[in-house]
């Protein structure tokens, strides 16, 4: 058993907690009081959520829900942090003064949040590090039911700097089984959202506005729309041999949704709601703010031309009346413009920018 900290009140949190705890670990979720309401229903019902899907089925009572982050992380010995890109800075401020020698903190999905936090933590001994995507295609179906649509599989994590990986891996493993890629910028680009949430959702703009009920991977996938992602993917492709990281691709899932009859294993993933905000939802907003723009500033800097992912972070600027370039997660805004691969790869290495 290991005494886990879940940082976040969502339902992708939710969903880590009803499983962890099932799998006989000792749970606590934290999250700000502005963003609690979700928590305090799972308390209403004395900490109970039932879990459903094909991650497995039964009812698990938390062993704590607070939204005192100190208490919360006072023992912890892995932190899990489970909130959009866009809270990443402000929650890193929450709970740095708080870590301690040897806890390990991973993000899922990470989207170099493990950069923002380490600068933040002085010469604190934390193992920081995140998940390539989130950590499984979740919702919370009722105030205190989730579901997830796949079984766990082994995650993809990298440490920052990456010279930590083997301790990230040893300490992450006891509560989620996972290897080592190169470095958070592969568990970032690699993420299947990369590809998928922006052209699926922004080609789906009438339908979430005019459907009661819009599940983007049954009423929004479309040969074309299929098509437009597997352009994402190999625009993203040149990138990733660029910085000579192993390539992933996502789209094969999204042909096998088209495929009805042939392709039973995603009939849970093919109904999950959402999204349910149309274009202010995270599938628009999180990734162009994050695993977009960081793949457009990387084949900007080696002259690499992605025209599909560049429009696609403009109609989502365009539709959101904000810059998600101007202010995401770029190279420019890391302090990488310029850089080489080599000094890129060595400072996510190492830590240092030489």
């Amino acid at each position: 058993m290991k005494k886990v900290t879940i940082i976040g009140g969502g339902g992708t949190a939710i969903f880590m907690a009803t499983y962890l705890t099932l799998q006989g670990h000792q749970i606590t979720v934290c999250d700000e009081e502005w963003h609690g309401a979700k928590l305090r229903a799972v308390q209403e019902a004395g900490n109970g959520v039932d879990l459903i899907g094909n991650c497995g089925t039964g009812h698990a009572v938390i062993h704590k829900i607070t939204f005192d982050v100190a208490s919360s992380l006072a023992d912890a010995e892995v932190v899990l942090v489970s909130a959009m890109a866009k809270r990443h800075d402000a929650i890193t401020d929450w709970i740095a003064p708080h870590l301690k020698d040897g806890q390990v903190v991973c993000f899922s999905a990470g989207n170099c949040a493990s950069i923002t936090l380490k600068k933040k933590l002085g010469g604190k001994k934390v193992i920081v590090g995140e998940m390539q995507g989130n950590i499984g295609p979740c919702r919370l179906v009722a105030p205190t039911t989730v579901t997830c649509a796949f079984p766990y599989a082994e995650k993809p994590v990298a440490a920052f700097p990456a010279k930590d990986n083997d301790a990230l891996v040893a300490g992450l493993s006891p509560v989620y089984p996972c290897h080592a890629v190169k470095n958070v910028f592969q568990t970032t680009l690699s993420s299947p959202n990369v590809a998928i949430h922006l052209a699926g959702t922004l080609l789906n703009t009438s339908k979430m506005e005019t459907m009661n009920d819009f599940r983007l991977y049954q009423d929004g996938m479309s040969p074309s729309v299929a098509e437009v992602i597997s352009v994402v993917e190999d625009e993203r492709e040149k990138v990733m041999d660029q910085m000579g990281y192993a390539r992933t691709r996502a789209v094969g899932q999204i042909y096998a949704l088209l495929e009805y009859p042939k392709h039973p294993e995603v009939a849970q993933f093919r109904v999950l709601a959402g999204p349910t905000k149309g274009v202010h939802d995270r599938y628009v907003v999180e990734d162009a703010y994050a695993g977009n723009s960081l793949l457009a500033s990387i084949a900007k800097n080696f002259g690499i031309e992605t025209p599909v992912v560049n429009a696609l972070i403009t109609l989502a600027s365009v539709l959101n009346k904000e810059d998600f370039y101007a202010s995401g997660l770029t190279l420019e805004n890391l302090g990488l413009a310029g850089k080489s691969v080599e000094e890129i790869n060595d400072y996510l290495e190492t830590g240092e920018l030489k």
